[in-house]
């Protein structure tokens, strides 16, 4: 008797899902194709996937790109669109925590630094960054 198994005796039990945390999060998903981002509600989210709201046009077996809180561009594949909901299941595991995690935020110019209308352009009003002999530095 051998202690190998049995390739016929194959077993079709489903393998068990991650334990899922129930969070309120926003994400960005892009399809390939050129079409815009679109934004959807998450609700549950784990290791390896998590369930969105919003699933409209998504299309069971599409591969996407998911942007979530400091995760961008994580590659995954719809697995279920069921009534709006939707079902992604990550190529490769994630960390939830980076997925909850604040997303990376270019910090926005103070407001006394001076400008190099060259490169930034006018903002408001009609050139307003001429020189000006009279203007405050």
């Amino acid at each position: 008797m051998t202690d190998t198994p049995d390739p016929d005796d194959v077993s079709t039990a489903p393998t068990p899902r991650k334990t899922r945390a129930s969070v309120m999060l926003t994400a960005s998903i892009e399809r390939f194709g050129g079409s815009e981002p679109s934004r959807h509600r998450v609700r549950d989210l784990s290791t390896d996937g998590l369930r969105i709201d919003q699933a409209i046009g998504l299309q069971v077996g599409a591969t996407v790109l998911i942007s979530i809180g400091a995760l961008q561009a994580i590659g995954a594949n719809v697995v279920w669109v069921d009534k709006g909901s939707a079902g992604l299941r990550f190529i490769e595991p994630i960390n939830p925590d980076d997925a909850r995690a604040k997303a990376v935020i270019t910090p926005r110019p103070q407001a006394d630094a001076p400008r190099d209308v060259r490169t930034s352009g006018p903002t408001a009003g009609w050139m307003p960054d001429l020189p000006n002999p009279y203007r405050k530095l």
